[in-house]
């Protein structure tokens, strides 16, 4: 039998792709499941990447717009003498006005004047729309106190500490606690405020005794 030999080299090496194709569709059939095997392998890894970034993505969304509101700042709200109580006074006396039943517990900043009183009491005072001067030994009871006077507490760290009389007006910041209360001297008190430890750090505010000193003269 004669061979021919091929004419051209090039054509002769180059492959069938017809020819390949058969001879993979020739292979055995354990052969093409696991190419095919290993493509769904493939292509699932790939899923669950993209499907595990999406996740990751939602959840950092969703922690950035859903903020628990405890760590959410408070804005402090100002807080005027005036607006304590309903105007004009009807028929059932004082009540309380939707403005300061709003900011009870919250944050707020409050101007006023310092009541000067005869004793000094440890870890409070009383705040006034007005100055005024109370005489407890004389008058008793029977004081010049504005209703709108509020009973200020300075930080439980510093219960101990006696704030010296300003006789200028004091910006005080505070929490905000309404309801009538029986405090430990026997007098009610319906508007409180409580300062944080920072209160006393600002001379030109409040100024404080310890109670390791003597009483010196204050801002007057």
């Amino acid at each position: 039998m004669l061979l021919t030999a091929p004419t051209n080299l090039n054509q002769a090496r180059r492959p069938d792709s017809r020819t390949s194709w058969c001879e993979f569709r020739a292979c055995p059939s354990s052969t093409r499941d696991g190419f095919t095997a290993a493509v769904q392998i493939i292509l699932a890894i790939i899923i669950l990447i993209l499907s595990t970034g999406a996740v990751r993505a939602a959840t950092q969304t969703q922690l950035q717009t859903q903020t628990p509101e405890s760590s959410k700042p408070q804005s402090v709200k100002n807080l005027r003498f005036q607006e304590f109580f309903k105007l004009p006074v009807g028929p059932r006396g004082l009540e309380i006005s939707d403005t300061l039943g709003s900011a009870n517990g919250m944050p707020v900043s409050l101007i006023g004047y310092m009541v000067r009183q005869e004793g000094h009491a440890a870890g409070q005072f009383l705040l006034s729309p007005r100055p005024v001067q109370m005489s407890e030994v004389a008058d008793g009871d029977a004081d010049d106190l504005p209703v709108t006077a509020v009973l200020v507490f300075l930080d439980p760290t510093q219960k101990d500490w006696t704030v010296v009389h300003n006789r200028r007006p004091v910006l005080l910041n505070g929490v905000l606690n309404v309801g009538r209360r029986e405090e430990a001297d026997g007098r009610v008190s319906w508007i409180r405020l409580q300062l944080g430890p920072e209160a006393t750090a600002n001379a030109h505010v409040l100024t404080r005794i310890s109670p390791s000193r003597n009483a010196q003269p204050g801002h007057e």
